[in-house]
């Protein structure tokens, strides 16, 4: 990390092996960067969901429910492989509110069977409120996902800077063997006629 800034001459460092080596100097910032984004978004987002999950959890209650109808198979298994099925049930909530709906059971569950499911404050079906670890799924994806496009723009932004450098550096060597090959080699320069001596 301390070569590419040192300030001694290098009679055998070129000005784009400086700019190269800052550059790679340079990637590895960006990816401490994206690690930093990624779990500052991690974060932010745990937060966020965590205070969405309490507010949700209030207004979310477990009731039993009893079956009043056989289940019925949502689709045949051959097709979808899924025990599941539907099936008509009673609940009150909140007290002496009566409620019936369809709700999912286990296939095959009979009559007079309890079921515990969620309801809003109204009593109507819901879905339960999200838990810490779907929390932290979320929280860890979005994290993953933060880092993944910061870490992703930086590396294209260090390659074609890279490219930029690599290609004016072979235009350097090129102009440079054009004024040492003739010499270098013995052969008469292009620009001199061959009856000249």
């Amino acid at each position: 990390m301390r070569r590419p800034f040192e300030r001694r001459p290098n009679p055998l460092q070129r000005a784009a092996d400086r700019v190269r080596s800052r550059w790679l100097a340079a990637s590895v910032l960006f990816a401490l960067a994206a690690v930093f984004c990624g779990v500052a978004v991690g974060i932010k987002v745990w937060d966020a969901d965590s205070v969405t999950a309490q507010q949700e959890a209030r207004h979310r209650h477990q009731v039993t429910a009893t079956t009043v109808s056989k289940a019925e198979d949502r689709l045949p298994a051959r097709f979808t492989g899924a025990s599941e099925a539907t099936a008509w049930a009673f609940w009150e909530y909140p007290a002496s509110m009566p409620h019936t709906d369809t709700i999912s059971v286990a296939p095959h569950t009979p009559v007079g069977r309890t079921v515990t499911l969620w309801v809003d404050d109204s009593g109507r079906i819901s879905a339960a409120p999200p838990s810490r670890g779907e929390c932290a799924v979320q929280a860890a994806a979005a994290g993953a996902c933060a880092m993944g496009v910061v870490a992703l723009s930086a590396g294209l932004v260090v390659r074609l800077r890279l490219r930029r450098v690599e290609t004016r550096s072979l235009a350097q060597w090129d102009q440079e063997w054009e004024r040492v090959e003739p010499r270098w080699s013995g052969r008469l320069r292009r620009d001199s006629g061959a009856d000249d001596d």
